[in-house]
């Protein structure tokens, strides 16, 4: 796709403030973005799962649509059953669960609505909270990267277009 002549190399500035936008933003979508899942009457029942590591928590919010049993089962990477609860909703009504992990490894849920349309969301808490580095280094990155703009010497080359007539 070339052509003929060569562009200035990027600034140190601009690579560092763009990158940690780049990390503001992707962690911004990567730890809020929880997207509600619907549920179909006919859908088999829910499953899922996470790596998950020590006192991590599954929080686990149903709403159903007409009155149903909700039975909520965890199981272990095994498949053996560490839980399983049943609870009566009414119509429209929202419970929430949450699922503690006593130990590290990967866990798995189900949800079974019991033919009944639901919407489901689902947040996973950690405890160490890893998911939220890409702020602090976005905000450095960020930092850094103003900083050297602004003291960057104002005899910079600043480079035009000259147009001929």
């Amino acid at each position: 796709m070339g052509g003929g002549g060569a562009a200035p190399k990027m600034k140190m500035s601009d690579a560092l403030i763009l990158t940690g936008l780049t990390l503001l933003l992707g962690g911004l979508f990567m730890h809020a973005w929880v997207t509600p899942i619907s549920h179909g009457a006919e859908d088999p029942p829910y499953t899922n799962g996470a790596s998950m590591m020590k006192d991590d928590t599954f929080r686990i919010g149903v709403t159903v649509d007409n009155e149903t049993t909700l039975r909520i089962v965890l199981k272990d990477a095994v498949g053996d059953i560490l839980s399983a609860e049943s609870f009566v909703l009414a119509a429209g009504e929202e419970h929430v669960e949450e699922l503690t992990m006593t130990t590290g490894g990967f866990y798995s849920y189900e949800l079974d609505t019991k033919n009944t349309s639901a919407t489901i969301t689902v947040d996973i808490e950690r405890k160490l909270m890893l998911d939220m580095l890409p702020f602090p280094f976005g905000a450095l990155f960020l930092a850094l990267g103003i900083y050297q703009r602004t003291a960057s010497s104002p005899d910079d080359e600043v480079l035009d277009a000259e147009l001929e007539d």
